[in-house]
């Protein structure tokens, strides 16, 4: 699942502890000794010697700070804890029980302190933390103290009655969505299931009264109870069933008035309409990918592990130059366009200063690039992380650049047959020198053409790109262009002899 980062100027690490939580950093190694053996927290021997168990709990206090931080566990709000908050505090807390065992083991052997207390601090540190979050959560919801807002008296006379089709987690999700609604204008009043075993269970509160072919008589009978259902929703995680099934239930519905949609309908969830390009059978024409791409991929993780061992000096020094310029966070991410039309996010280290300052000012675009920055994009540190895209599968090392949706090509559909690469045939022979066209070309011709030793000259020429800087290859661009206008019956090929034209000017 495609996850998003938070834009830049939104994105600076705060450093943030909640008081709570400092106080369970100081508690729990006090509470694990005494609950292993009270006597491990007798000061005999103070001041003229710290006893070893006191030697502990500075450690595990000195290292579950930290870890605190790193993990950002008082980021989120302890009244909204969710799953991400409860596994940032496990990690938070297996780093520091780690961290701090391993430290004095080195430097004590962990001498005068039993070897299942790190353990006994593990669980007492989480308990404490999850514990906190609890309550805090209860107490934010006060139901002792719930009373109905006004106005919504008048409005339950005009709930709108929902009948959920699905017993799954989108629709319990939704069911507690409609419940937190304040003022409430929709109900859930009923649910049904394909599954007969799931009849008379419950979801959220809400009743399973049947399977699908009981839909009509369970409109009926509400009827006679005198309560009018106005929609059917269907959940878009309901267990598969035939087209034709659902369109019965849509019949039947829309014979009584009522309302059939899926819940991702129902909610304005559908989606958007500037879907991913996809690939237009029969634009390629005979195009094939050829046989090389289907080992390509062991040859691209090799190197990149590799590559990310060796050019780790210099991946520290981008990382430092971009601290010192930028600032936090280095690492920039874009959302691109990949193999099949599939959006990922590509990342890059940092160059450009944040769009805005602290204050929410606009800083101007010719004061967001500086020196270092420049330095860092004229010598391609800034493409260091993107050989994680290349092992996590997004990328290639070699293929062609990926575009952003907008400048994706009329006819994307041959370019995106393969991995987007971090370089490629068309950097070495111009980069940003060349046309939207011209480059295009570049690519289907790299497509159809590849081979390891084609990946060999376009390595060569990437370092010789990097020291020397871009230089059209008027003659590969011809070429290029000659070769679609030939193969492919491609929109792109009537904008290719113009730009053929401006090659020979």
């Amino acid at each position: 699942m495609l996850r998003l980062h938070t834009p830049t100027s939104k994105s600076r690490f705060r450093a943030k502890l909640a008081v709570s939580d400092v106080l369970w950093v100081a508690l729990a190694p006090i509470i694990a000794l005494a609950l292993r053996d009270p006597g491990l927290l007798d000061p005999s021997g103070f001041p003229q010697r710290l006893p070893a168990t006191y030697i502990y709990v500075l450690a595990t206090i000195l290292c579950a700070i930290p870890a605190l931080l790193l993990f950002r566990v008082s980021d989120g709000l302890s009244h909204f804890f969710s799953v991400q908050d409860a596994l940032a505090v496990c990690a938070a807390v297996a780093a520091a029980t780690a961290s701090s065992s391993m430290i004095l083991f080195i430097f004590t052997r962990l001498e005068g302190v039993p070897r299942s207390t790190p353990l006994v601090y593990g669980l007492v540190l989480g308990a404490g933390l999850m514990i906190d979050r609890a309550a805090a959560r209860a107490f934010h919801r006060k139901p002792w103290k719930w009373r109905r807002p006004k106005g919504e008296a008048a409005a339950t006379q005009k709930l709108r009655r929902v009948i959920i089709i699905g017993a799954d987690r989108f629709a319990a999700l939704t069911i507690k969505l409609l419940d937190q609604q304040r003022v409430r204008t929709t109900q859930a009043i009923a649910a049904l299931d394909p599954r007969p075993s799931f009849v008379g269970r419950s979801i959220c509160g809400v009743k399973i009264v049947g399977v699908l072919s009981d839909l009509e008589k369970v409109l009926e009978e509400y009827a006679v109870h005198g309560v009018e259902v106005d929609e059917v929703w269907l959940s878009d995680d309901a267990p598969e069933m035939p087209v034709g099934l659902i369109e019965k239930i849509g019949g039947q519905c829309e014979n009584r008035g009522v309302k059939f949609a899926r819940i991702s309908e129902a909610l304005n969830l559908a989606p958007s309409s500037l879907a991913e390009p996809k690939l237009r059978s029969g634009d390629t024409g005979t195009m094939d990918v050829g046989h090389y791409f289907k080992f390509k991929r062991v040859i691209d993780v090799v190197a990149a592990v590799v590559l990310l061992i060796a050019l780790t000096p210099l991946t520290l020094a981008a990382v430092y130059l971009a601290l010192l310029d930028v600032g936090a966070p280095v690492i920039f991410w874009q959302q691109r366009v990949g193999r099949n039309g599939h959006n990922f996010l590509l990342y890059k280290f940092r160059t450009y200063h944040a769009p805005f300052d602290k204050g929410g000012a606009r800083v101007p675009d010719d004061q967001r690039l500086s020196r270092i920055g420049r330095m860092i994009r004229a010598w391609h540190l800034d493409e260091i992380p993107q050989l994680l895209n290349v092992l996590v599968g997004d990328m290639s090392l070699i293929g062609p650049r990926p575009l952003l949706p907008q400048d994706q090509p009329s006819d994307p559909s041959v370019r995106l047959l393969v991995r987007p690469g971090i370089t490629g045939w068309a950097q070495i022979n111009g980069g940003r020198i060349v046309t939207p066209s011209e480059k295009d070309a570049l690519d289907v011709w790299y497509i159809r053409h590849a081979s390891f030793w084609l990946d060999l000259k376009i390595a060569a020429g990437t370092l010789l790109f990097a020291l020397t800087g871009q230089k059209l290859n008027y003659s590969a661009v011809e070429e290029a262009l000659r070769w679609r206008n030939d193969n492919l019956n491609a929109p792109n090929a009537a904008a290719g002899v113009g730009d053929k034209t401006r090659l020979m000017a």
